[in-house]
C-alpha cells in the first residue's frame, strides 16, 4: 500500500475513533448517590460514597429516623467498582456525610474539577480538592472540548420543607447537566436530595430532559424529624411536571437510612404511562444513553 493511501486510513480511522467517543454516553450506578455518567469524551462522577460494607458505613449527627445522635448506618453492599480514570468533573450535590465520604475524599484526586454548592466550596478546599468551583443556584459551568460542550447548571433543591430542620440540613444543589456535541444535545436532570416543591416544574425552561436521576430513599419519613428526600409520589409529580424520556434512580437501597423500597417507584409507575421509561439497575450496571 502507497504511503499516501496509508496516511489517510490512519487519519480516517482516528476520526471514526474521535466520532466513536464522542457520541458514547452513558450511565453506571455505583451505589447510594454516586454514579458515573460518560457523555460523549466527558466522564463525570456524583456524591462519592465508596466506603465497603459495613455496620459502621458512616456516622451521621442524627439519625433521621430516630433522631439519636451520632448513629452509624449500615451500608449492605460494596461499591461497584468502576475506572476512576479520566474522571473530569466531580459533581456534589451536597457534602453531608451520605453524599461525601472519608473513603471518597482519600481515594480520590484532589486535583479533579469539583463543582458544588457554593456555601460548601471552602469545605472541599480544605479537603483538599484544589479546583473546587462553587455554584449558587442559577449558576452556570461550561467545559469545552473540540466541537463538545458540557454545561452544568445549579438548580434549586429543597431538602425538606419542614422547619427547624430545612435550616438544620443547609443547601444543597440539584443539577442540569446538558452536553452538546455539534447539532445533538443530550440533557439530564439531578434531583439531588429534595422533596418536591413547585419551581421544579419550571425547569422545562432549560429545554427537554432527556434523563431524570431522582435521589430516592424517602429518608426520614419512618420518624417524627420529617421527610428529607422523594418517595415514589413526589417523584411522580416530578416526572408528570418534566415528561422525560427515561428514569433512572439512585440513592436507594444501599443504606440503612433509605426507608422506602424503590420497588414503590416502580409500582406507583405502573399505573401509569411512564412505566416502561423507567430503569431499575443494580450497582455496577451500565445504561446506554
Amino acid at each position: 500500500m502507497k504511503p499516501l493511501k496509508i496516511s489517510l486510513l490512519i487519519i480516517c480511522v482516528a476520526l471514526a475513533q474521535i466520532s466513536i467517543a464522542q457520541s458514547r454516553k452513558s450511565f453506571q450506578w455505583i451505589g447510594g448517590p454516586t454514579y458515573a455518567l460518560q457523555l460523549g469524551s466527558f466522564k463525570i462522577l456524583t456524591d462519592p460514597m465508596l466506603s465497603p460494607k459495613s455496620d459502621t458505613a458512616f456516622m451521621i449527627k442524627k439519625h433521621p429516623t430516630t433522631g439519636a445522635l451520632n448513629a452509624y448506618i449500615t451500608r449492605y453492599a460494596d461499591p461497584a467498582s468502576f475506572d476512576t480514570a479520566g474522571i473530569d468533573l466531580l459533581l456534589i450535590s451536597h457534602p453531608h456525610a451520605d453524599h461525601f465520604d472519608r473513603e471518597g475524599r482519600q481515594k480520590l484526586n484532589k486535583q479533579l474539577s469539583v463543582v458544588a454548592p457554593a456555601v460548601n466550596k471552602d469545605m472541599l478546599l480544605n479537603w483538599g480538592f484544589v479546583n473546587t468551583h462553587g455554584l449558587n443556584w442559577g449558576d452556570t459551568m461550561i467545559i469545552n472540548k473540540s466541537s463538545e460542550t458540557l454545561r452544568i447548571i445549579a438548580v434549586k433543591a429543597m431538602h425538606t420543607k419542614d422547619e427547624p430542620l430545612r435550616t438544620e440540613l443547609g443547601k444543597g444543589n440539584g443539577y442540569i447537566v446538558e452536553y452538546t456535541n455539534g447539532s445533538h444535545v443530550y440533557r439530564i436532570y439531578w434531583t439531588g436530595d429534595t422533596v418536591w416543591f413547585d419551581e421544579i416544574q419550571d425547569l422545562t425552561r432549560y429545554g427537554k430532559i432527556n434523563l431524570l436521576v431522582p435521589d430516592m430513599g424517602a429518608v426520614g419519613s419512618d420518624g417524627k424529624i420529617g421527610r428529607r428526600g422523594l418517595n415514589a409520589d413526589d417523584c411522580l409529580k416530578i416526572i408528570k411536571a418534566l415528561n422525560p424520556d427515561l428514569i433512572s434512580p439512585v440513592h436507594h437501597s444501599t443504606f440503612s437510612m433509605y426507608v422506602e423500597p424503590i420497588s414503590i417507584l416502580q409500582h406507583t409507575l405502573d399505573a401509569t404511562g411512564y412505566r416502561k421509561r423507567l430503569k431499575i439497575i443494580e450497582p455496577g450496571a451500565i445504561i446506554k444513553l
